[in-house]
């Protein structure tokens, strides 16, 4: 069998497949077992994959996941078929990038080529329609071998919607429950001295915090779905983060002085609550990465000679590197398996809904994320 791809440069898995020739003749082999047209009728994606980590087979649940013909998807490995975004980095494709280490599904391809049984969960990034998706898998794996040679069964759960459900829920319930605790403690001491009249500004902090969370989670359902509407308008940006800054700062019980702020630029025109959801989001990674030996948060707002308002916070501390390289998917966070909302809507926002884009960057000892919002 004629081998491809033996000299390009990997840096996780063997570059090296078979032509699309090859692939194909062993395809037509294994649809002659009576036992593979029933997988189609299984509501899971299965893949039988080759030594080489390519597709000999795929049934009908995953050729509609992909939108793409059979013949078509012979030959690719999952992340090639999946428009993985990538899987296209380099060019020997699928589980050969320097992201793909951190691949649950690579991994359990992986472990299953070396003789053993794996479940791993993998998220994807996809490029649907030239916007990017993203795609929570539950992945099994399984060695077979096969008149003579080495295949990997692979199976496939969709599972997106149900961790969406679980990690909003979770979220959503864990802020409301501590909002709403303090609002009610505050009760309780106005009852109690009915003139102490300085807990009435702490009891409207409160209230408004509980609508606040109400209403990002609101509005983070809606954009996910496509459905959050932006409504631009024009204000006084430096003011608008001034606000922002002491709201927050207040709630977690810090100076508003541990955010240095600098500014070079005025009026903005954009929709100010999705704004200010991005910049919340940005602002609480920093806060609650506060170590002893840096206390000091670097804010930053600039409009350059294009018009474009550059939005950067600066913090002290790295991101590790197995985390950096899924930096802006949902359910990623150094803090908690239950957090990891907060980049994700950075991103989602920014680039779906103010026309803007997001990026990041963790090196010498420092964490930046910035979002460039148009003219």
């Amino acid at each position: 069998m004629k081998m491809i791809g033996e000299e390009l440069e990997t840096f996780f898995a063997p570059a090296a497949r078979l032509s699309k020739e090859d692939v194909t003749q062993v395809s037509e082999e294994l649809r002659e077992e009576f036992l593979l047209p029933w997988f189609d009728a299984v509501p899971v994606s299965i893949l039988v994959l080759n030594e080489h980590r390519q597709i000999v087979f795929s049934n009908n649940t995953f050729n509609e996941l992909t939108e793409k013909q059979l013949e078509e998807i012979i030959g690719m490995r999952p992340g090639e078929a999946l428009d993985c975004v990538h899987s296209n980095l380099v060019e020997a494709g699928c589980g050969c990038s320097s992201f793909c280490n951190t691949c649950g599904a690579a991994n359990a391809i992986i472990k299953s080529m070396g003789g053993e049984n794996d479940c791993q969960d993998c998220r994807l990034i996809r490029l649907v329609n030239d916007a990017e998706a993203p795609l929570d898998l539950q992945v099994f794996t399984k060695p077979v071998t096969f008149r003579d040679q080495q295949f990997v069964f692979l199976f496939a759960m969709d599972v997106s919607h149900e961790l969406r459900l679980r990690y909003l829920n979770n979220t959503f319930y864990h802020g409301l429950i501590n909002a709403s605790g303090g609002l009610n403690t505050l009760t309780q001491m106005m009852e109690e001295d009915n003139e102490n009249n300085p807990l009435f500004p702490l009891l409207a902090t409160s209230s408004k915090r509980i609508l606040r969370d109400v209403i990002f989670h609101n509005d983070l359902s809606a954009g996910e779905e496509g459905r959050l509407g932006a409504i631009k308008t024009s204000f006084n940006l430096p003011d608008f983060i001034d606000k922002l800054v002491e709201e927050e700062c207040e709630i977690r019980n810090v100076q508003p002085l541990v955010v240095e702020r600098k500014y070079e630029c005025g009026d903005i025109h954009t929709d100010k609550r999705i704004l200010g959801h991005v910049i919340r989001c940005m602002l609480v990674n920093a806060l609650e990465s506060l170590q002893d030996k840096c206390d000091v948060i670097t804010l930053s707002a600039v409009t350059g000679e294009s018009g474009r308002t550059v939005l950067t916070i600066e913090n002290c501390g790295e991101i590790p590197e197995n985390i950096a390289k899924h930096i802006f998917k949902r359910y990623i966070s150094t803090k908690s398996p239950e957090r990891g909302l907060g980049t994700y809507v950075i991103k989602l926002f920014t680039e779906r809904y103010l026309d803007g884009n997001a990026e990041f960057s963790s090196q010498d000892g420092r964490t930046t994320f910035s979002i460039r919002l148009p003219k």
